[in-house]
């Protein structure tokens, strides 16, 4: 199956700070792949490299796909925030110069809001939604104009649990039927074992990439550095 991202020799870097190097990647189409690894190891220089953000990279890095969808970590959305979620949703279509949408474009939306389970609160104001509706109108925004992949930074860390599953569970619905490919940035490891297939590793300018089956290894590799973290802080 064709890589959907791969990389050879892919190195990025902010004047002398070498932030990744000779990383080679290939993350199949139609896979849900976890992108793990400790704050500022390079999962988000990496992200931003692959949605065009980031120019300062050395090697290859080659994006197989015509669409991607990308939800970002934090969303400011106020209680007085005047969209309500199906014209929030919407806002992808409208760049700034026209303040209608076609039958096609309605059509999209109103498709996306179905598959996070929206439709019933689509006038309902963005702003006095719940924590886990506003993350599913995030995620229903990132796949109105349905991109090849996916990108969720972080997008279950502000909620609990059940919504964390709830929301992964639409996710990966989604990602079955439709094969996409999805790349869930994250910490929680209990979530990337009940739904990923895959996984990308930071760690000191360096990636490695298995299956979800290869995890246990790699839990007991950070469990162990968080706890020795814990003691030198004592």
């Amino acid at each position: 199956m064709m890589g959907i991202i791969q990389t050879k020799d892919f190195g990025i870097r902010y004047g002398e700070k070498i932030v990744l190097s000779h990383a080679n990647i290939d993350v199949p189409a139609g896979r849900f792949f976890a992108v793990l690894g400790e704050n500022g190891a390079g999962k988000t220089s990496f992200v931003k490299s692959i949605i065009g953000e980031n120019q300062q990279t050395e090697g290859d890095l080659q994006l197989n796909a015509t669409r991607v969808g990308f939800v970002p970590q934090f969303r400011d959305i106020t209680r007085d925030y005047p969209l309500n979620i199906a014209e929030f949703v919407a806002l992808n279509y409208n760049k700034g110069w026209r303040l209608w949408l076609n039958t096609q474009e309605k059509m999209a939306v109103q498709s996306a809001l179905e598959l996070m389970d929206l439709s019933d609160m689509r006038d309902k104001r963005l702003g006095l939604a719940s924590g886990g509706q506003k993350q599913r109108a995030f995620v229903a925004q990132a796949l109105v104009q349905k991109p090849d992949l996916l990108i969720l930074d972080e997008s279950t860390a502000s909620l609990d649990h059940e919504h964390k599953v709830q929301l992964l569970q639409a996710v990966k619905q989604l990602q079955k039927q439709q094969q996409l490919t999805v790349l869930f940035i994250t910490h929680e490891l209990e979530l990337v074992s009940q739904f990923a297939d895959g996984y990308l590793f930071f760690e000191k300018g360096h990636v490695t990439q298995g299956t979800v089956d290869e995890l246990q290894s790699l839990t007991m590799k950070m469990t162990h550095r968080h706890a020795l973290d814990e003691v030198r802080h004592v």
